[in-house]
């Protein structure tokens, strides 16, 4: 953990090293390319760029130049080129050639050579150069988010907070019901079960192991959010400044109740289905249900983002298969009314009894069944036997 979450802040604090830009300028304004040089140079990326003009003339092919340099882009990384065409200050197009085209940094050379063209381009119109940076200065717009506590600026920690949550409950809840239903279908194979089911009920044997490993999984989760919680104070100090988001202590109260309520809502099913088969290779199946049912929130993910407070979002939050992911997204990002999330733990609570009913019903009869897998309708029948 230490190395996943330290080593990449430290290693994206060294940046990429030096970088050499080649202009090819075509353009026939000797200006332009000081104007873009002036601007090469101040790029906050990790690289330290430097640049080269090649002036190409009007009866000069362009494409031969850039053809010729090739060879030599092609094994530099650290290289590339800039192709500046006669119409680039009427419309044109720049290009960029270089050995990797993925760098994220490529996005601030891009900026350079569309700031400069257009202070060229507003200086031949007239203007005053010694202005133009002033006239063309970017207006920073600033996220305040409204809710009862007041007003604070957001801007974005919410987003990564709601993100991490997200996926938190979605992997830890996967993850342990996946864990219960391989650990029916062990004691199955191994008749282990035949032993423990003589001293004990089949619903106490099925609520032994669900809280179990209900406990085992909370404390994990809580070493993992008290190790990165650290680790990531101690990274952001060690590449000098930095601070973790600002969380509101209801959220992690919150977060703690939707994982075991869609803990024990999915290990219920989970443990249902690992009774209803002998062997992990006939479990993929019908598993697969249970599976959708966590996956389809992630895939609303960007959904509810937009519009965390519509009735759509409302209403698909209040799912009981879907609220440990949705309404602790929905609180991180909009802090929704206090009787949504209270009336969507109760419409979990009752998911829970009824799930934890129906599957202690099936439990207790599948636990000792092997060979064939029992059909819809039988499983039907053993849930309405007394």
């Amino acid at each position: 953990m230490l190395g996943l979450t330290v080593l990449p802040i430290l290693l994206a604090s060294r940046g990429g090293g030096a970088r050499h830009v080649a202009v090819l300028d075509q353009s026939g304004d000797p200006q332009l390319y000081q104007a873009l040089q002036k601007r090469l140079g101040g790029l906050k990326s990790g690289y330290q760029v430097t640049s080269e003009d090649v002036v190409v003339a009007p009866d000069q092919d362009i494409d031969e130049i850039r053809k010729s340099r090739s060879p030599q882009l092609e094994k530099e990384t650290d290289s590339a080129l800039v192709l500046l065409r006669p119409d680039i200050l009427n419309g044109g197009q720049a290009e960029y050639d270089s050995n990797n085209v993925s760098d994220p940094s490529i996005e601030e050379i891009a900026r350079s050579v569309s700031g400069a063209v257009v202070e060229r381009r507003l200086t031949k119109a007239g203007l005053d150069s010694a202005k133009i940076d002033q006239f063309t200065i970017p207006v920073e717009m600033k996220r305040v988010r409204l809710n009862a506590g007041g007003a604070t600026e957001d801007s974005g920690q919410n987003f990564i907070v709601a993100f991490v949550l997200l996926f938190a409950i979605y992997i830890t809840v996967l993850l342990y019901g996946v864990m219960i239903m391989r650990s029916v279908i062990e004691e199955k194979q191994s008749r282990v079960v035949e032993v423990v089911i003589s001293s004990v009920r089949p619903f106490q044997m099925m609520m032994g192991k669900l809280i179990g490993v209900g406990l085992v999984a909370l404390t994990q989760v809580a070493i993992w959010a008290v190790s990165v919680a650290i680790i990531t104070t101690a990274g952001a100090q060690v590449v000098g400044g930095g601070h973790l988001p600002h969380i509101a202590p209801s959220l992690y109260v919150y977060f703690v109740v939707y994982f075991v309520l869609g803990y024990f809502l999915f290990a219920t099913l989970y443990a249902m289905v690992g009774s209803t088969v002998s062997a992990e290779d006939e479990a993929q199946q019908l598993q697969f249900p249970i599976t959708l049912l966590l996956v389809v929130p992630i895939m609303l993910f960007g959904m509810i983002l937009r519009d965390p407070n519509g009735p759509t979002a409302v209403g698909l939050s209040l799912v009981p298969f879907f609220t440990p992911t949705l309404m602790i997204l929905r609180i991180a990002i909009a802090s929704p009314p206090l009787w949504q999330p209270l009336l969507s733990i109760a419409i979990m609570l009752l998911a829970i009894v009824a799930a934890v009913w129906v599957a202690g019903r099936i439990y207790r009869v599948c636990i000792l069944m092997y060979g064939k897998r029992p059909s819809i309708a039988e499983l039907g029948r053993w849930i309405r036997y007394s």
